[in-house]
C-alpha cells in the first residue's frame, strides 16, 4: 500500500470523527477537474520520506512522509483549525505524525482558502 493510500484508508476509515468533510471530496495524487464542490476538498500526495530505519542489518521500516493540502470555499463558515485538529488527532492515533503547518493563506490561482499540512510515519516493510 503507498503512503498516500495508507493515510486515506485512516481518514475514510475514522471520517465520523472528523467534522467537516465527507469521503467523496477526498483525493489522493490529484483532484479531477469535474471535482468542483462548495465544500471543503482534501488532497493526499506523498513526499520525500526520511530513509530506512535497520536492525541488524535489516531493514525494519521506512519512514515516510505525506503531504495533505486542504481547500477551503473563500466565503468558508466553518472552524477550519477544528477541522485540521479533529484531523491530526485521528491520524496521531494511527502513530501518523504532523510535523509542518503552513497556516492558511488565499490562493491567488483559485481564490481558495488553504493550508498544507504534513506527516511523518513508519511503514513497515
Amino acid at each position: 500500500m503507498t503512503p498516500a493510500a495508507y493515510v486515506y484508508s485512516i481518514i475514510s476509515d475514522n471520517i465520523g470523527d472528523i467534522p467537516g468533510i465527507v469521503p467523496e471530496n477526498i483525493f489522493t495524487f490529484y483532484i479531477d477537474d469535474s471535482s468542483v464542490s462548495s465544500d471543503v476538498l482534501v488532497l493526499i500526495t506523498e513526499d520525500v520520506g526520511t530513509g530506512d530505519d535497520y536492525g541488524n542489518d535489516n531493514v525494519l521500516y521506512s519512514n515516510k512522509r505525506v503531504q495533505i493540502d486542504f481547500y477551503y470555499p473563500r466565503d468558508y463558515v466553518g472552524d477550519m483549525d477544528e477541522l485540521e485538529r479533529h484531523l491530526k488527532q485521528v491520524l496521531r492515533e494511527h502513530e501518523v505524525y504532523c510535523c509542518s503547518d503552513a497556516g492558511h493563506v488565499l490562493s491567488l490561482d483559485s481564490k481558495n482558502i488553504t493550508n498544507t499540512l504534513k506527516f511523518n510515519f513508519k511503514m513497515e516493510v
